[in-house]
């Protein structure tokens, strides 16, 4: 198989599953098992390697070389994230948990001192 068109395959690999990778983070729906992502990410890297030492021109050049780097980067990404993918906490209508927290004034908020007010809590879950 010629380097340009390992090139292009490895390039859609990585694009493709970083589409659906996107896709699942709207959705915040991220699977607990992520093997095949990374899979998909590491194995558009070693394509997109292979391309470029087999020389792969100038667009399967460009595109080996953004698949190599984009799948060597998400996969890192993943495997060195210390976040786990866990069962929610809470559901849609229970009621929430007592915590305390420090806010952007190094002040303590405490969840007990909102007790009798409508209250609106949005949290940052990253997915890298």
């Amino acid at each position: 198989m010629s380097g340009a068109l390992l090139g292009i395959l490895a390039f859609l690999l990585v694009a493709g599953s970083m589409a659906l990778w996107t896709r699942r983070i709207r959705n915040v729906a991220i699977p607990k098992d992520r093997r095949a992502y990374v899979a998909c990410w590491a194995g558009g890297a070693v394509l997109g390697i292979i391309a470029l030492v087999q020389g792969a021109g100038w667009i399967g050049g460009i595109l080996a070389g953004a698949a190599a780097l984009a799948g060597i980067f998400f996969s890192a990404l993943v495997l060195a994230s210390p976040q786990k993918a866990t069962d929610d906490a809470i559901q849609v209508g229970e009621s929430l948990r007592q915590f305390s927290a420090i806010d952007q004034n190094d002040e303590e908020f405490s969840l007990a001192g909102l007790a009798g007010n409508p209250v609106l809590l949005k949290f940052f879950r990253g997915h890298w």
